[in-house]
């Protein structure tokens, strides 16, 4: 029988008018705990006990089929806390006469085990009231409303409820073969800055670090199967995953018992820009209509088309420039006038400090006028802001919503020349101090062998890697098709290269890779400090051994100098600060600092990492950042399953608006030495720093 007739016709008051408080009390329960995930339990047997515990004169009119479904599909909700204490999302206080059957129900489900994630599939739970009747009569019945519905773009609620099944299960398995003690040396090592960008992994291993210290403190096995579950269901997306995360390789290289050197190689590897979560194939045409399907079902066409952003785009700003306050009292007829300066700047210049960057908040930008920028010499702290090339483009990033629009990404400047110096310096062959280098990268397990012919008419290579003139063959690679991001490298010494002609080549020793497919190859030569690039392919059906020898330059060197042409068949490639349109040593002005934007906003992503960019006056990446729009692990959950096709869409598209970027600067961490200068300043003064690190 239904509850509460909400016509006003003359129902008995004794029999219907305890309902509204009892919904209420139903209602506001679950309030309270709707905001953090809800958890289904194994409890059963929920709606006798109900019915057995209220009073007798009652129970005939609660024989309401609406109600029982309600109370068999979600009477069996909790909350966990941070305890891994189980709390009843609906039964808690009731009006007189339901205590009983309330404090029961609660026991029931709070002593049961968790089994599933409640993903809501509408904002509604159980039906509100049923259909009127006939007379007009209409009737109310438990239901509660869930602040967020689900929503995906091709999975149903049921479907990823599967997931976070499965996602639980994996990180139960994650927490057992990797414990506390293990994930506390890896922190330990992507902490302390030794291992390449390594900040791309110190959000999921402090998240993981953190969820072993709590389950340490778990009472009971339980509480610590509940906190999983809770874990589980907030985790960002992939951190369950412990073993295919991003530190899966090092948890296992350091649970293996591999020594430091190792670690780091294997690590370096995973972690190179060529390879850190990059599809290392062509998407399949399965998957490619798949991703036609999520981009049509998101309504998300032209939303993975970019273009470089402007300071009017930045809505999180740390510090922008200001004017300097004119000194004028009301009535000054010369008070406009510029009084003959102290000094030449007309402001007292103070001696150069050394600060963290936390410091220099605290005490130097809130006064600061206007600040420059001494440009570096190298050019891996360059970074570009870039944004939605269309403003009615649905979000796309993690940190983008539709109720509050972030739809801005970045990159760092991370050219081939950049990844050439990791690759040689990381297996140990020395890329800087040196008269003459040629440096061979390719990104597969084929053997290709880089060999110089000296004046003497010396041969170096693998079969002879050091020349009586002081040449070494340094690093050589892939003898066994050991790792998919080789370099080999032959170097001269500051002060040791003779003069004379020298040839340099590349030979196709061997295939290891069973399909033979197409390698590609760069040569980065350097001579005298000036740097060259070229490049050339190896073709599948290429033959090996010495009859594949392919000539990639000639030239005739002279101690000292630097060759009086440069060579034709060379890929144009600008160096260094210039690709970046400011120069080496400069002092520009900045135009504003801001964090990345995975920090802007009430609830930071701090598994992205933490960036403070500090844009320049007419800095502009002039390469156009192709392959750079975007990075797949930033982008939402329901773009995960098509991420080969995102990145083979991604690997070719050219970020618009180059001409009109505003928002390209220094980026810095909180990982590495800053080693910043920077010019301050305020009203009265102007003072040198230099911010050494983040804190």
């Amino acid at each position: 029988m239904d509850h509460t007739d909400l016509t006003g016709s003359e129902a008995d008051p004794e029999a219907f008018d305890e309902f509204p408080g009892l919904l209420a009390a139903v209602q506001r329960r679950f309030a309270a705990h709707a905001e953090g995930p809800l958890f289904f339990t194994d409890a059963t047997g929920l709606w006798p006990l109900f019915l057995d515990h209220i009073p007798t004169a009652l129970r005939q009119h609660y024989t309401c089929n609406a109600c029982r479904h309600f109370v068999e599909r979600y009477g069996a909700l909790v909350a966990i806390d941070d305890k891994g204490r189980l709390h009843s999302a609906l039964w808690g206080e009731a009006p007189a006469g339901f205590e009983r059957a309330f404090k029961l129900m609660a026991e029931a489900v709070t002593t049961a085990d968790p089994c599933g994630v409640l993903v809501p599939a509408t904002q509604v739970l159980g039906t509100p009231v049923s259909p009127a009747k006939a007379d007009g009569t209409v009737w109310t019945h438990f239901a509660v409303t869930v602040p967020h519905a689900h929503s995906h773009a091709l999975l149903s609620a049921s479907q990823v409820q599967a997931e976070r099944k499965e996602d639980r299960g994996m990180l139960a398995r994650g927490l057992a073969e990797f414990p506390q003690a293990l994930v506390e040396r890896a922190h330990a090592l992507l902490t302390s800055g030794t291992l390449y960008r390594s900040e791309k992994c110190i959000g999921v291993a402090t998240w993981l670090l953190e969820l072993h210290r709590s389950l340490a403190g778990a009472k009971t096995q339980r509480h610590w199967d509940a906190l999983v579950w809770r874990a589980a269901a907030t985790a960002p997306a992939g951190f369950a995953h412990v073993r295919s995360s991003m530190i899966g390789t090092l948890l296992e290289d350091l649970a293996n018992g591999l020594d430091s050197a190792a670690i780091k190689r294997r690590f370096d590897e995973k972690m190179a820009p060529s390879q850190y979560m990059r599809a290392q194939v062509a998407p399949t045409a399965g998957n490619i209509a798949q991703a036609e399907k999520v981009i049509a079902a998101l309504k998300a066409t032209g939303a993975l088309d970019r273009r470089y952003a402007r300071l009017a785009d930045l809505t999180c700003f740390l510090w922008r420039p200001r004017p300097a306050q004119a000194n004028v009292q009301p009535g000054s007829v010369f008070g406009h006038l510029t009084p003959k300066a102290k000094s030449p700047s007309g402001k007292l210049a103070l001696p150069q400090q050394t600060l963290t960057w936390e410091k220099f908040v605290r005490t130097v930008l809130p006064e600061a006028i206007a600040i420059e920028a001494q440009v570096p010499a190298v050019s891996d702290r360059f970074m570009a802001l870039v944004t939605a090339a269309s403003a009615d483009a649905p979000p796309i990033l993690q940190w983008d919503a539709e109720g509050q629009r972030n739809p801005l990404s970045w990159y760092y400047h991370a050219g081939i020349d950049a990844e050439i110096k990791r690759r040689v310096e990381g297996a140990g062959g020395q890329y800087e101090g040196v008269d003459i280098r040629a440096s061979l990268l390719w990104d597969n397990r084929n053997d290709l062998d880089l060999h110089v012919i000296t004046p003497a008419r010396e041969h170096i290579y693998f079969g002879a890697k050091r020349s009586g003139c002081g040449g070494w063959l340094d690093v050589d690679m892939n003898v066994r098709g050991e790792t998919t991001t080789p370099v080999e490298n032959i170097r001269w010494a500051r002060g040791a290269a003779p003069h004379g002609r020298y040839r340099i080549y590349v030979q196709n020793y061997r295939f290891h890779e069973p399909s033979r497919l197409a390698t590609p190859w760069k040569v980065e030569v350097e001579i005298s400090g000036e740097i060259y690039h070229f490049t050339g392919v190896i073709s599948p059906g290429q033959q090996t051994g010495g009859a594949s020898d392919m000539t990639v330059f000639e030239f005739d060197y002279e101690p000292g100098q630097r060759l009086t042409q440069a060579p034709r068949h060379a890929v144009p490639q600008q160096q260094g600060t210039g690709q970046w349109n400011v120069r080496a040593g400069a002092w520009v002005p900045v135009t504003a600092i801001v964090s990345s934007p995975n920090l802007w906003g009430e609830r930071p992503l701090v598994q992205h990492g933490r960036h403070t960019f500090f844009l320049l006056e007419g800095c502009r990446d002039t390469a156009a950042g192709r392959g750079r729009g975007f990075f797949t692990e930033t982008l939402r959950s329901d773009f995960h399953a098509i991420r080969a096709t995102l990145e083979a869409f991604n690997r070719t598209a050219e970020i618009a608006g180059a001409d009109e970027a505003e928002a390209c600067g220094l980026g810095m961490t909180d990982q590495k030495p800053w080693n910043l200068a920077l010019r301050v300043t305020t009203a009265n003064a102007v003072a040198s720093y230099v911010l050494d690190r983040w804190d």
